[in-house]
């Protein structure tokens, strides 16, 4: 686990090797075929989260990240929720942030990302943030790698750029909360 610190806003980094991608990859894939299992959430961007069963892989990747941000920071995190997305050519994913505007007290405190599948000019997860007190901003991303994740606040702004590949880019999104 790396943590890199930009103006303020902190990311946490890093790979989860033993995790078995493929089995993820195929519950994710399953799901992108099944039109029920997408979001009713208008909220969503584009109803493109995907509902996807909780399973031993996911339990594992859930564990390890709680084990290392307690190892870190002296924090307990708790899984609020979880879901998928699957971007096919040409695809990508608007501005956003995981606060809930209507229950702020309930929102997440920090998200997460985990990269199930990722060819070649798939898209980046891009955070925008804060610079200064005119609004203005600077860009970061980490490149995406099968079996790396991305920590960060969940108030930050972030977009997946357009999947330029002829193949599918798969990652897994988790909302945490810190204990207490």
């Amino acid at each position: 686990m790396e943590e890199v610190n930009l103006h303020r806003v902190f990311f946490i980094h890093g790979q989860l090797d033993d995790i078995n991608v493929e089995s993820i990859r195929k519950d994710c894939l399953k799901s992108h075929k099944d039109i029920q299992k997408l979001s009713k959430d208008v909220t969503d961007t584009k109803n493109e989260d995907l509902k996807i069963s909780k399973s031993k892989e996911i339990d594992k990747i859930v564990k390890q990240i709680q084990k290392e941000f307690l190892s870190k920071y002296s924090q307990k995190i708790e899984l609020l929720n979880f879901w998928a997305q699957v971007h096919q050519k040409y695809e990508s994913t608007n501005t956003h942030d995981h606060v809930d505007c209507f229950d702020l007290k309930n929102s997440p405190d920090y998200s997460m990302v985990f990269y199930v599948q990722t060819p070649k000019d798939c898209g980046k997860l891009v955070f925008q943030y804060p610079i200064n007190k005119y609004n203005q901003t600077k860009r970061w991303w980490f490149p995406s790698n099968v079996g790396s994740y991305v920590i960060f606040p969940a108030t930050l702004d972030h977009f997946v750029t357009k999947n330029y590949s002829d193949d599918y880019r798969i990652a897994l999104s988790f909302n945490f909360k810190i204990k207490n």
